[in-house]
């Protein structure tokens, strides 16, 4: 075969694979999200405080606690992706509210001036010592096993990274509303049937393109 014909199929296939990437990358980081506390019953042991204001997407949460944005998570991706909720009156819009019933907020999507990937960084809370025994008895690690193609977050390879069911530490958003109940289950002392270790949980990233696979592991402390 005529090697310039290849070098030219070769050329708009690049081309075409660059223009697809370019469409999604446009569609992803199109918007962030804006959660505000609106309203908080008793304290929160987090020290969320009525009017604090983070800046989220579906992998990123801005230092919110963990099991308010797991709580929040499949409902920001629905609109970050421009969809709906069919009980809200605005279309980019929602309210929600902490697995304890204490913290509810107002999530509102964000359009972006120009599409670009949004990031900040989280602090760490420590929750020790606050009535949850599991906490105060384990630490939880993340181990990256492996990365197929390329993480959009940036997971690679040998990550260990310290996370709890409040702390979500530098985990992808998407990798940890994934691991969440996982989290919770091994903090409780509980362990899956299927595993040959009881403080090891293995399993992967929901991105099929870009598969994290991970293996949580219990310590104590």
């Amino acid at each position: 075969m005529d090697s310039d014909f290849m070098n030219d199929l070769d050329k708009e296939n690049r081309e075409n694979v660059d223009d697809y990437l370019e469409k999604i990358r446009n569609e992803a980081y199109r918007y962030y999200e804006e959660v505000t506390i609106t309203d908080i019953n008793g304290a929160c042991p987090y020290r969320h405080k009525k009017g604090d204001v983070f800046k989220v997407t579906n992998m990123n949460s801005d230092s919110l606690c963990g099991s308010l944005y797991q709580a929040i998570h499949s409902n920001l991706t629905t609109i970050h992706y421009g969809g709906t909720l069919p009980w809200e009156k605005e279309s980019d819009t929602f309210k929600g509210i902490c697995p304890k019933n204490r913290v509810t907020v107002e999530v509102k999507r964000i359009e972006l001036d120009k599409p670009m990937p949004f990031r900040t960084q989280n602090r760490v809370i420590e929750m020790t010592g606050k009535g949850f025994s599991g906490n105060d008895k384990y630490k939880i690690f993340l181990e990256v096993l492996s990365v197929a193609n390329n993480c959009t977050w940036g997971h690679q390879d040998g990550h260990r990274i310290e996370l709890d069911n409040f702390n979500i530490g530098k985990v992808c958003g998407f990798m940890y509303w994934e691991i969440y109940q996982y989290v919770n289950l091994l903090l409780s002392g509980g362990c899956a049937p299927w595993e040959a270790e009881p403080h090891i949980l293995h399993g992967c990233c929901p991105d099929p393109f870009n598969q994290v696979t991970y293996r949580l592991i219990r310590e104590k402390r």
